[in-house]
């Protein structure tokens, strides 16, 4: 096991902000490798992409189809990329394991190596069975902690990732916002949901004195299942990116708008700029919002999501045939 870094070091980081088209795997990886060799031109030693990135962020059943194993063309995909460009490079995809399916999040390093390997532990109860707490992978540049989209937004979350003494945050996201005003989305709210999510980076970065990543996807959305798919309907929301990255210090050094790009800069990793700030706590969560979204709604939603995921022979079936699958 690698140790975390004891002494003060700069590292390169980037967030790569692109949009995946559904269902498109090999394409999206075609569509990423010259953005991902632009950070590298600007000296990037480590490159973080969005959830889900290889098939993009698609929130309901129909996922089930672009699954892959560890062995399959993503990781393959990011373990050549790694070893050829001699970097780390992360990003997230399907992952199959056994009759199951999960929100994950691979992370390679300059060898060519698997690292480690993340499964988001909330929301999409419909879609992805939650993954273990340890949200940690050990590397040559220290302890990564890795939360994917909704994981970040959570006071536990906040208290895992110091617990865990980690060096840096990678927060891959593929985060759903309104863009536009109606009967039930306000301008206010736009602001609250855009602001509060993006408060994130920052926010992490003061609790914990590590460096933050925060790479999010751009494009539309595809329909949600459940509940919350309702509220969050493709009309009104979409993956507006705004990717950034904050220092350890809780500067934010960098930031993208709406367009697909790339964020390249220099962070600190500093044992003496740790901390543990008491994280804010409302209802479980980091930043305000409706009670009874979270309360009610959210909680009913799950409860619905995950029972329903458990009965479900199409998803059993299809994780099964996607683990007998080999690859060339």
């Amino acid at each position: 096991m690698k140790s975390s870094q004891q002494t003060t070091r700069t590292v390169r980081v980037a967030a790569v902000q692109v949009e995946s088209q559904p269902g498109q795997i090999a394409s999206n990886h075609a569509h990423a490798l010259p953005f991902i060799e632009t950070t590298v031109a600007q000296g990037a030693q480590f490159v973080v992409l969005p959830e889900l990135f290889s098939c993009g962020y698609i929130p309901n059943r129909s996922i089930w189809h672009y699954g892959e194993t560890l062995t399959g063309p993503t990781v393959t995909w990011l373990r050549e990329t790694s070893r050829q460009l001699g970097i780390y490079l992360g990003a997230g995809f399907l992952e199959v394991a056994g009759a199951d399916f999960f929100n994950s999040f691979a992370l390679t390093d300059p060898d060519g190596k698997l690292a480690g390997c993340v499964r988001k532990s909330s929301a999409e109860s419909y879609c992805f069975k939650p993954g273990a707490r340890r949200h940690v992978v050990e590397t040559d540049l220290g302890k990564l902690g890795v939360g994917i989209c909704a994981d970040n937004h959570l006071t536990p979350f906040a208290r895992l990732m110091q617990d865990s003494g980690i060096d840096m945050l990678l927060m891959p996201h593929g985060s759903p916002m309104p863009y536009r005003t109606s009967k039930t989305v306000s301008e206010a709210d736009i602001d609250r949901t855009v602001n509060g999510t993006l408060a994130m980076t920052t926010l992490h970065a003061e609790l914990l004195g590590v460096p933050v990543v925060f790479a999010n996807a751009v494009g539309d959305l595809q329909p949600m299942a459940g509940l919350l798919g309702k509220f969050l309907t493709p009309d009104l929301f979409r993956l507006r990116g705004f990717s950034r990255i904050a220092d350890s210090d809780g500067t934010l050094v960098g930031a993208l708008g709406e367009h697909e790009g790339v964020l390249v800069t220099e962070v600190t990793l500093d044992p003496a700029r740790k901390r543990r700030r008491t994280p804010p706590d409302h209802d479980g969560w980091l930043h305000e919002g409706s009670k009874i979204t979270r309360n009610v709604i959210i909680p009913i939603d799950i409860w619905v999501g995950r029972r329903s995921y458990a009965l479900s022979r199409q998803r059993r079936r299809l994780a099964k045939q996607i683990a007998e699958r080999t690859y060339p």
